[in-house]
């Protein structure tokens, strides 16, 4: 028996002792998930997951890229998300699953302290940028006359993001080992002390979870409170720009709603497989339950599941990222591209940080208040970081 699995992120070494050995033994007793058919049922899952998570996120990726207008802070760091995802789909798909279905480590020793150093990068990534996003978010909401993050700091924070999480992961890359065991290899911890191993467990934990969870909660906590509050005082003004208001105010929540739902996504996910390994780590006698590899699998799938949802959110739930996969993939949005045009539209145009103005393009003043409403109207919005225009249209019933 290993002298620790690692809680974070999903542990190679914690099924070491169960999948290197075809036998059934006293020490190795039968496990669920040795069963094939619930063997090709993982595998089908795992299959749509690594399909569904790279190709949604790269598409992510690609969109931001190509164009100028989508290139944001909170894309940049909504990009850096992706990139991790992708990371996590060809590096903990693929061969969590594979160690434990072909019942030895196949990929050699340089892979045995690749993979689960690379693996603990992408999650350490992936919370670490959602808590950027959320303390960004804070700021611009809570602070919303303070000089907004600019694209460089925004870059350098990445930067520091993927240095943190590499060194924090380290100690995975070092202390993997492949070991033999009768025909097969293993591919585990080697702790010099076990003490060294649980310490590193809590640490991760902790790391990973407890205090990237108990920040963003806070955040958001508190941006929902500024964005509620603003709402009443805005609203209740009688200011003659309250249209503008109210729509920019929906705007907000509409993002932050977004963002949210990302990161309880991402806590749930990832909530049962911490809870897992965490209980193995001090009661090792659950590895030999019967039914543990199959918590186990459950819980790991419901994890590498976090990679594919939020391009799916980002398609629903923002209107700049649902444009742009309508322009790359117009077949998976026909019907909406069918819609006759009746209502109004938005135009999107970059402009670098600026204080807010409005622009009216109508050509005559109108006294009419049905009329004014119909004008095409813009302003500059500071938390996308362009000026939007507002065009009502409609067609004519008469013709």
């Amino acid at each position: 028996m290993m002298d620790g699995s690692t809680v974070f992120p999903f542990n190679i070494s914690t099924l070491v002792d169960i999948n290197t050995t075809s036998n059934i033994t006293a020490e190795h007793p039968p496990q669920i998930m040795q069963q094939k058919w619930l063997t090709c049922i993982f595998i089908v899952f795992y299959a749509i997951i690594f399909l569904l998570g790279v190709s949604g996120n790269t598409l992510v990726v690609y969109v931001v890229a190509r164009n100028k207008s989508m290139q944001t802070i909170t894309n940049i760091f909504i990009t850096n998300l992706a990139v991790s995802d992708i990371l996590m789909c060809f590096l903990a798909i693929p061969f969590t699953p594979l160690g434990y279905f072909l019942n030895s480590w196949m990929f050699g020793e340089v892979l045995c302290h690749i993979v689960p150093m690379s693996q603990a990068i992408s999650v350490y990534v992936s919370t670490l940028t959602s808590t950027a996003i959320a303390v960004d978010r804070y700021f611009v909401i809570v602070y919303p006359f303070k000089p907004r993050m600019k694209i460089f700091v925004c870059l350098l924070m990445i930067v520091a993001i993927w240095i943190i999480s590499i060194s924090i992961s380290l100690p995975l890359g070092i202390y993997m080992s492949l070991k033999p065991d009768g025909e097969n290899f293993m591919c585990t911890e080697d702790w010099p002390r076990p003490q060294a191993g649980q310490f590193f467990t809590v640490t991760s934990l902790v790391l990973q979870y407890v205090v990237p969870c108990s920040i963003i909660t806070y955040c958001y906590t508190k941006v929902s409170l500024a964005l509620k509050k603003r709402s009443r005082t805005k609203i209740g003004s009688g200011s003659k720009n309250r249209e503008r208001d109210e729509m920019e105010i929906r705007r907000k929540r509409r993002t932050n709603k977004m963002l949210i739902a990302m990161v309880t996504i991402f806590v749930c996910c990832w909530l049962p497989l911490n809870v897992a390994l965490l209980t193995v780590e001090y009661n090792k006698i659950y590895y030999h339950w019967y039914y543990y590899t199959l918590i186990f699998f459950l819980a790991h799938v419901i994890a590498m599941s976090s990679t594919i949802y939020n391009p799916f959110l980002y398609a629903w739930m923002n209107d700049n990222f649902k444009k742009e996969f309508k322009t790359v993939l117009p077949c998976l949005f026909r019907r909406d591209r069918e819609r006759p045009v009746n209502g109004s539209y938005t135009q999107y145009t970059h402009v670098d940080n600026q204080p807010s103005v409005i622009l009216n393009r109508s050509p005559q003043k109108e006294t009419d208040e049905i009329n004014d409403s119909r004008r095409p109207k813009a302003y500059y919005d500071t938390e996308s970081e362009k000026v939007q225009l507002n065009v009502q249209t409609e067609t004519d019933d008469s013709a």
